[in-house]
């Protein structure tokens, strides 16, 4: 009876019936923690190409679906992945396990389907190195960071450096890559060093603070990861100072080539919303290091106000182009209605 009610779940949250399987296939999938906060800055990366390069969103709406089929599926895999081979390790650390207690052929399921996405797309690729060979990478080094007997995930700097690269690097120089193969353009080698750079340097911030936050629960279960082997104190002075300074960098050599103004001036609008947010709602901004009541500097500009003002910005020279402004935002809702929430409760103006 369990394993035809796994399975029940996953047909009807794939046939979209019912809000309950789609909530459990979520659960398994962890979509959660991937859907808005990966996918987005990847979009934003397209959509930032395609302002620079002068492509209409609405033309380029075939690469776009290409793309989240890519991503997507690649986030499916390594979440259901990450959670088969952590399972053990969080039961000792009373940590959640989207698969834990689930069935084997959901499981199996679960992995085969984005699989066979993933294998589909490579073979759509299968003619373009600079897009097959990135998209390949990151699937092996999904497999890599999760699978022993490699298990980069325990290995300190390696495991750091495969999740950023794996989660926000490659899929940002796909995301790039794609506009300017769909525009019939040669891919400019300095647009791609900056997205890759603010690409890797944001994956790190990210990896960093998710291992300062599950650092207690990890040594529990004898994980060695980067922030167990180099210290709490030590991995926040290397966000602080060396992550994060170049990550600065990078956006403002991609906000230099942008043809419009609106990124730009979303930024500095930015700066004085977070100090009134911090002020009213008593929060602390931070780099990378989990404090209480805490906001990680530019999540709120990258996750909304960035990809708000590239789509206002190609709407402006495309007017069709609104159409992707209100597909994206139905597509990831999440955190502008909580961004969009807060700022209409501490109401600045």
């Amino acid at each position: 009876m369990g394993t035809r009610r796994n399975l029940a779940d996953l047909a009807g949250a794939l046939l979209g019936r019912g809000g309950a399987a789609g909530a459990a296939f979520t659960r398994i999938a962890r979509a959660g923690d991937w859907w808005e906060y990966k996918l987005v800055p990847v979009g934003a990366m397209f959509y930032a190409t395609a302002l620079v390069i002068g492509l209409p969103l609405h033309v380029a709406w075939p690469a776009a679906l290409l793309l989240l089929a890519a991503i997507g599926s690649g986030a499916v895999y390594v979440s259901v992945l990450n959670d088969l081979a952590d399972r053990e390790e969080d039961a000792a650390a009373g940590k959640r396990n989207g698969v834990a207690g689930r069935s084997p052929i959901l499981i199996a399921l679960l992995i085969a389907l984005p699989v066979a996405v993933g294998a589909a797309v490579a073979w759509n690729w299968r003619d373009d190195p600079l897009r097959l060979w990135p998209y390949l990478a990151a699937w092996v080094v999904f497999t890599l960071y999760s699978l022993p007997p490699v298990r980069l995930k325990v290995r300190g700097l390696a495991g750091v450096l495969a999740d950023a690269a794996g989660a926000h690097l490659l899929p940002a120089f796909l995301a790039t890559v794609i506009v300017f193969r769909f525009a019939g353009i040669r891919p400019d080698p300095f647009w791609l060093t900056a997205t890759g750079v603010w690409a890797f340097a944001y994956g790190l911030r990210g990896i960093l603070w998710h291992q300062l936050a599950d650092e207690a629960a990890d040594r529990a279960a004898g994980v060695r990861t980067f922030v167990h082997r180099s210290g709490r104190a030590s991995t926040i002075r290397l966000a602080r100072y060396g992550i994060f300074p170049l990550e600065l960098c990078a956006l403002a050599a991609m906000l230099s080539q942008m043809p419009s103004w609106l990124p730009l001036l979303f930024l500095f609008l930015y700066v004085p919303l977070v100090r009134h947010k911090l002020r009213v709602f008593r929060m602390v901004a931070v780099t990378v290091d989990p404090k209480p009541r805490y906001l990680i500097v530019l999540q709120d500009y990258y996750d909304v106000l960035l990809p708000l003002a590239l789509l206002l910005a190609c709407a402006w020279r495309w007017p069709l182009d609104l159409a992707v402004l209100v597909v994206h935002f139905g597509l990831f809702p999440r955190r502008a209605i909580q961004f969009f929430g807060d700022l209409w409760r501490i109401r600045p103006f």
